[in-house]
């Protein structure tokens, strides 16, 4: 722990000079903070764009469905299922009643009478559907390509009709063509009931439309927008969606969140206000607390537009960063308030500055890098989106935490010279203390009397003067007894357990996943397709294409019983329907063909194989088939084919990525190579890395905080003790987040890279303060911890839930997650950091020499001065011990005090730190010489050490 000590010791010497130096010159340090942010505000903005590439963001980068799609692309196939992303635009309409929409005469003519109108309707060019269709047929005899069950509503002309033809499901052959399934309805209708015995079609609750378009997409979808927006029916409902709306939905959101920003902010300035807030006019803090949230915000705009100035992209998630933001600035506000109330009042304000910063800045320079840290292993994520939000992020912190301690340590400098001359909080006019106002009025006395009257040195043995807030009288004075004792021990390990079992639980109920209609607002019509598509439409999943990407000679045996093979094993899987019944394998059907037709002996022989293929079975029994082969060197050889089956109950996503998981074993193994791909599993595989890429980085992230905790807290077992709380804080998270509704999915581990920098606060914050502390009794140590983070600790889960809460109330699934876990970790963050790990630094074992020495010089001490008191100093801030009314310990050893490093010399040595000019001015205390506070040995620039024994 020598290095940890070395580090504390550096830091703590830089920022008292760095105290120092602010409180001197202010002004740079409040001028330059406002500059930079003007101009990197205005200059990055400038450059804002917000993605809405659905693709890149809410997919791994290493996505082997794009690179599956590219080998389709590479033999020129499309794939075979474009209903959900290669239509121009769907509609699911249902009756109103929630009843049949197919067969009854009244509910059939109001959906026809729906697809009249977006037929006819004209656009802004004056075009209709019919106009911009891909149609099928040639002349006169062609007409729009539509979804199979549209067209056959338009055929029959009414549900009576239509139920007479004895539709089936989920094909229906009205031709009873030999070589074909006939017409798919299975992504068409949803909610379909059958006949017991058979598959004949009784009612179906819902019925999709899918529309194509050949031109001109933008300007039609947005009239299909209008006409389905104003449509009105008391017979149906029509719910509808376009290829573009989800990215339109999502780019809405950063702009509807900006009215709950500025709410956040001002529940936070309202919080900042009334936390800093005393009894005493003089010590209460209201502007310096208001100009902390604006150091939040300033750090806010200046990391936002350095980003954009380096390029990047502005996601949405990218929107929740500045509620984050505010939370860490104001919660370094807090600690560094916390210290400056720690010292003695009575010191110049350059020494109180520079103690101040020492006590605080070394604490928040931790947690602004453990959290930097935590981010910057988020950067490493195999998803854009997260990647995006960890480079905001860290940024964000690293202003943050560079404003903390120029921007508003200036301005804090500036708030301790009125508390200096004893002026008013609001009217900054010069009041007296309340020990020299006895002879003004009551109102006077009630209103303005306050403030501490100057004394000639703050290091004489005066009543204490420090003014503590009374939570944090209460957390030092009660809770760290209470914590110590055997029975609260025990209780806590009760409770603790418990906490940990239901976390447990709570990780095997996760829901995998990100689901479309979370990434748009809640009242979205986006919201309101996708949630009866769910419901009535995953029976049977997407059409998957199984693509021979090679040349093969398939009128070999091998080849043949391999693409059999095939089948047999997606008939054998759980995830597949039967492949007789539902797949269409054109190589299957082919040589059914040529047996049926006499022609065995074709399939074993090159010539008649292609040659029947191409003049017999493709143009007059097959022609479904003519789409699924490539054919080369004038229909000489076939360089590609492609069959596809139909995945079975696909109705949730870590189903859908079992089943894309199946399906790519099962094409894998045997002599041919094949690759399977539907536009679904592009977002499937997402589902697939969530959890690895997860768990990957809390692992990397943990282990970056366990050597940050040891570089910089100066104990050995502490620092394992705040692994512990980060890995417990997480557990919590994860399972508590699933039984509150939350899914594992992007957002969520954003979350969770967000709660292991916060945990590491909380635990940082209060592992510091116990082991720095030079008491000797653990209750003593956790009471001067309390005192000096306890305050902090609450007000920072307090106010980044308030910074947050405004989140509860926005209409989207991303931001209310997003607070749901963000409230657990504060939650679980503060009860880590004030009960459970305060708990276990009490058992802490001793591995810090300075606190050895410290004892043997108590002892020696205790020995030399029979029964004399020993000549010390009171340092500039005073312990829990010293403001209380309990008696000094029999051996009146005045203990030191955090604030700086330990600058005791060993014993029967010099202090090497000691200056001249700090011995010229210990032989002045000593002296007992009254020349005032500014005595002329410090000309107000050298540095009052803390002394514990002379």
């Amino acid at each position: 722990m020598m290095i940890a000590r070395w580090i504390d010791g550096k830091l703590r010497r830089m920022f008292y000079h760095v105290g120092r130096g602010v409180a001197l010159f202010p002004a740079p340090f409040i001028l330059l903070p406002l500059v930079a942010t003007g101009l990197l505000g205005y200059f990055g903005l400038t450059k804002l764009v917000i993605s809405d590439d659905l693709e890149y963001l809410f997919t791994p980068e290493n996505n082997q469905a794009i690179r599956d799609r590219e080998a389709l692309r590479q033999v020129e196939f499309d794939p075979t299922d474009n209903v959900a992303w290669g239509s121009t635009a769907r509609v699911i309409i249902q009756a109103a009643d929630g009843g049949d929409v197919l067969f009854r005469d009244d509910v059939f003519a109001e959906v026809l009478r729906f697809h009249n109108v977006l037929r006819t309707s004209n656009t802004s060019f004056g075009d209709t559907f019919d106009d911009l269709c891909i149609r099928s047929g040639t002349g006169n005899s062609s007409r729009c390509f539509v979804s199979n069950v549209l067209q056959l509503m338009l055929d029959t002309g009414s549900g009576t009709n239509l139920k007479n033809i004895g539709l089936t499901y989920p094909y229906y052959n009205p031709n009873g063509l030999n070589y074909s399934l006939g017409l798919y309805l299975g992504s068409e209708l949803g909610g379909v009931e059958l006949v017991p015995d058979g598959r004949t079609v009784l009612s179906s609750k819902a019925v999709q439309f899918v529309y194509y378009l050949s031109t001109k997409w933008d300007a039609w979808t947005d009239t299909f927008l209008k006409v389905c927006s104003e449509f009105e029916s008391d017979k149906i409902t029509v719910n509808y969606n376009t290829f573009r709306s989800l990215n339109d939905e999502l780019l809405a959101l950063p702009t509807m969140v900006i009215p709950y920003l500025a709410a956040a902010i001002a529940l936070l300035v309202l919080f900042s206000v009334v936390s800093c807030m005393m009894s005493d006019w003089v010590l209460t803090k209201p502007w310096l607390a208001l100009t902390g949230v604006l150091s939040a915000v300033l750090a806010i705009v200046s990391s936002v537009g350095l980003v954009l100035l380096t390029g990047e992209t502005f996601s949405t998630l990218v929107a929740v960063v500045p509620f984050l933001l505010i939370g860490v600035g104001v919660d370094d506000m807090f600690v560094m308030i916390a210290a400056w109330r720690k010292c003695d009042v009575r010191l110049p304000v350059q020494e109180r500055m520079g103690h101040a910063m020492s006590d605080a800045a070394a604490s928040i320079t931790i947690t602004s890098i453990t959290d930097c840290v935590a981010f910057a292993v988020g950067i490493i994520s195999v998803f854009p989106s997260v990647r995006i939000f960890c480079i905001y992020a860290a940024v964000g912190v690293a202003f943050d935490y560079l404003y903390q301690i120029t921007f508003f340590a200036a301005v804090m400098s500036l708030a301790g010279r009125r508390e200096r001359a004893n002026r008013h909080c609001l009217t900054c006019c010069p009041v007296l203390p309340k020990s020299q106002a006895q002879h003004k009025s009551a109102a006077y006395r009630l209103c303005c009397a306050a403030g501490v009257a100057k004394q000639d040195n703050p290091s004489s043995n005066s009543p204490v003067v420090n003014k503590d807030p009374l939570l944090t009288t209460l957390l030092y004075k009660y809770l760290a007894p209470m914590l110590v004792k055997t029975p609260s021990k025990a209780i806590l390990f009760i409770l603790y357990a418990g906490y940990l079992g239901v976390a447990i639980w709570g990780c095997f109920q996760v829901d995998i996943g990100l689901k479309f209609q979370n990434l748009a607002a809640e009242s979205s019509y986006v919201v309101a397709f996708h949630n009866p598509e769910e419901a009535y439409f995953k029976d049977y999943g997407p059409k998957i294409d199984i693509v021979m990407t090679e040349p093969l000679e398939y009128w070999k045996i091998d080849v043949q019983q391999a693409v059999l093979d095939k089948l047999k094993a997606f008939d054998q899987s759980q995830y597949f329907y039967d492949t007789s019944e539902t797949a269409e394998v054109w190589l299957r059907d082919y040589l059914r063909f040529l047996n049926e037709t006499g022609n065995a002996a074709a399939a074993t022989n090159k010539t008649a194989f292609l040659q029947i293929l191409v003049d017999q079975f493709l143009p007059q029994f097959g022609r479904q088939y003519s789409e699924s082969i490539k054919f080369a060197d004038f229909y000489a050889n076939i360089t590609a084919s492609r069959f596809f089956v139909i995945p079975n109950d696909v109705k949730t996503k870590e189903r859908e990525k079992d089943m894309m998981i199946e399906a790519r074993s099962i094409v894998e193994k045997g002599p041919v190579k094949m690759v399977a791909f539907a536009n679904e599993f592009i977002f499937a595989e997402q589902v697939v890395s969530i959890l690895p890429s997860t768990l990957q980085t809390v692992g990397i992230a943990a282990a970056a905080m366990f050597v940050v905790s040891f570089l910089f807290i100066p104990h050995c077992v502490a620092t394992v003790f705040v692994t512990f709380a980060l890995v417990s804080i997480d557990v919590g998270l994860v399972g508590y987040m699933a039984l509150w509704g939350v899914q594992l999915d992007i957002v969520s581990m954003t979350s969770i890279i967000i709660c292991i920098g916060f945990s590491v606060d909380f635990s940082a914050h209060i592992t510091y303060a116990y082991v720095s502390s030079q008491a000797i009794a653990p209750v003593e140590k956790l009471a001067e911890a309390f005192r000096a983070v306890g305050m902090p600790i609450l007000q920072s889960a307090l106010s980044t839930i308030l910074g947050m809460i405004v989140l509860a109330f926005f209409p989207a699934y991303l931001f209310k997650a997003f607070f749901k876990t963000i409230f657990l970790v504060m939650a679980f963050g503060a009860a880590h950091g004030l009960v459970i790990l305060p708990t276990l630094l009490t058992v802490l074992p001793d591995c810090s020499p300075a606190q050895s020495e410290t004892k043997i010089a108590d002892q020696q001490r205790q020995t030399n001065t029979n029964g004399r008191p020993s000549n010390s100093l009171s340092t500039h801030s005073l312990s829990p011990s010293k403001m209380g009314n309990r008696p000094q310990p029999a051996s009146d050893v005045v203990k030191r005090t955090t604030s700086l490093p330990s600058l005791q010399p060993k014993l029967g040595k010099e202090n090497p730190y000691f200056t001249p000019e700090m011995r010229t001015w210990i032989k002045w205390v000593k002296s007992d010489q009254k020349t005032g506070i500014d005595n002329p040995v410090m000309n107000g620039r050298d540095t009052i050490i803390e002394v514990t024994e002379l």
